[in-house]
C-alpha cells in the first residue's frame, strides 16, 4: 500500500493543478470576451461575460471592477457599488476600484464619499492613474462651488500627465471662464505644439483672440476649425456663429475708424501709423515674431514626468542624466515636482528635440519656463 501512496499524491496533484489552470483559462476567456463587448459598447454582452467570470474567479478584483464599470454605463449604479466593494475585499489595496468608486458617488452626488474614495486612490504612490483621480477630483469641487479647489486638482491632474487631453481642455474652459485669457492661451498653443490638434483645441483658441481683441488670429484660427474633416456639425456650427461675431466686430472697427477724425501731428516729420486691417500693422518677419515672444513669453523646456515627491523625481532625473540629458530641473509647483528638460530659446527648437527623444523612447510636453 505504502508504494501506491506517492502515485495517489502525485495524481492528486496534477489533478488540482489542472483544475485551477482551466479555472484560470475560462474566467480569462470570459473577462477578455467581456472587455472586448465594453469597448464595442455592447454592454449587455459585456455584463453577461463579466458576470459569469466573477462566479469563476470570486477572488479576482480586476473582473469585480471591470462588471463595475459597465454597470456605470448603464447607470446600474447599486450593482456597480456592489461590484466595485466586491474588488476591495478581494483587494484592500486595489486603488483603481477605489477611484471608479469615487467617480461612481460623484455620478450619484454623494461628494463626500467621493472625496474620501478618490483621495485613497491619489495616496497611493504605486497607482498609475492618479491623473484620474485629481480630475475628478476636481469635478467634484467644482459641483461644491469650490473654484480655487476646482483649479488645484485640474492643475494637478495635467501635471501628472501633460497628455491628458480632457483634463487640458476643462482647465483651459476654466482659464476662460475666469477670464484669465494668458494662461488659457498658452495651455491652447502648447497643446498645439505637441500635436493636439483637434477643431475643439482651435475652435477656443480662436474664442480667446476674439475675447482679447485679435480679429486676424481668431479668424485664422476659425479657418484650422472649418478646414479640418475631423470637425463635427456642433464645432462647425460654434465656428460659424464666432466667425460672424468676428466680422460684426471688423464691420464697426470700420466705421469708427472711417468717421474718427485724424490727429494732425505738431510739429514733427513722423508721419501718422497707418493701418490697413482691424489689427495694428506688424511688418515683422516669422523669425522676428518668433523672437518677440521668446522675449514676451521666456523661454521652453520639455516636462518628461511629474511626482508627488522630490525623491522620486530625483530618481528619474537620474536615469535621464544616465542616458545623456544633461540639463534637467526639478520644479516644485503646489506639491507637484515636475522633471523639465532643457531651455530653449523658442518651441520651433523645443519641438525638435521633443520629436529626438521620441526616437529614444522618451516621451514629454513642451513647457514654457522661466
Amino acid at each position: 500500500m505504502k508504494r501506491f501512496l506517492p502515485f495517489f499524491l502525485a495524481t492528486l496533484i496534477l489533478s488540482c493543478s489542472a483544475k485551477n489552470g482551466a479555472q484560470e483559462g475560462e474566467w480569462r476567456y470570459l473577462y477578455d470576451m467581456g472587455l472586448s463587448s465594453f469597448y464595442a459598447k455592447n454592454y449587455s454582452e459585456a455584463i453577461a461575460h463579466l458576470y459569469r467570470a466573477s462566479k469563476v474567479a470570486p477572488e479576482e478584483p480586476k473582473v469585480w471592477n471591470a462588471l463595475g464599470i459597465t454597470y456605470m454605463e448603464v447607470e446600474e449604479f447599486k450593482k456597480a457599488e456592489e461590484a466595485f466593494r466586491m474588488a476591495l475585499v478581494a483587494n484592500p489595496d486595489f486603488s483603481e476600484a477605489k477611484m471608479n468608486l469615487g467617480i461612481l458617488f460623484f455620478k450619484t452626488k454623494d461628494y463626500k464619499g467621493a472625496i474620501k474614495n478618490l483621495e485613497e486612490a491619489i495616496a497611493d504612490e504605486t497607482f498609475d492613474k492618479k491623473h484620474m483621480a485629481f480630475y475628478h477630483l476636481a469635478k467634484v469641487y467644482k459641483e461644491l462651488g469650490k473654484r480655487e479647489k476646482y483649479l488645484e486638482y485640474l492643475r494637478k491632474a495635467t501635471a501628472y500627465n501633460p497628455m491628458f487631453i480632457d483634463a487640458q481642455l476643462e482647465l483651459g474652459s476654466a482659464y476662460m471662464d475666469l477670464k484669465k485669457y494668458d494662461e488659457a492661451e498658452d495651455l491652447f498653443k502648447s497643446l498645439i505644439s505637441n500635436n493636439f490638434t483637434m477643431p475643439n483645441v482651435y475652435l477656443n483658441l480662436a474664442k480667446v483672440y476674439y475675447e482679447t481683441g485679435r480679429l486676424e488670429k481668431a479668424k485664422e484660427a476659425l479657418r484650422m476649425v472649418l478646414e479640418n474633416k475631423q470637425a463635427n456639425n456642433l464645432q462647425r456650427a460654434q465656428a460659424y456663429e464666432l466667425l460672424s461675431k468676428v466680422l460684426v466686430e471688423e464691420q464697426k472697427r470700420t466705421v469708427i475708424s472711417r468717421f474718427k477724425p485724424r490727429e494732425v501731428p505738431k510739429e514733427t516729420n513722423t508721419p501718422p501709423e497707418q493701418t490697413t486691417s482691424s489689427e495694428p500693422a506688424r511688418n515683422h518677419s516669422p523669425i522676428q515674431e518668433e523672437k518677440e515672444e521668446v522675449k514676451k513669453r521666456g523661454k521652453f523646456g520639455i516636462q518628461i514626468a511629474a511626482f508627488s515627491t522630490r525623491k522620486r523625481a530625483q530618481r528619474l532625473a537620474e536615469r535621464l542624466n544616465g542616458r545623456g540629458l544633461s540639463e534637467i530641473n526639478i520644479v516644485e509647483s503646489a506639491g507637484i515636482y515636475k522633471v523639465i528638460y532643457g531651455n530653449f530659446e523658442t518651441r520651433r527648437d523645443a519641438r525638435r528635440e521633443l520629436e529626438r527623444l521620441k526616437r529614444m523612447e522618451i516621451y514629454g510636453f513642451i513647457v514654457e519656463v522661466d
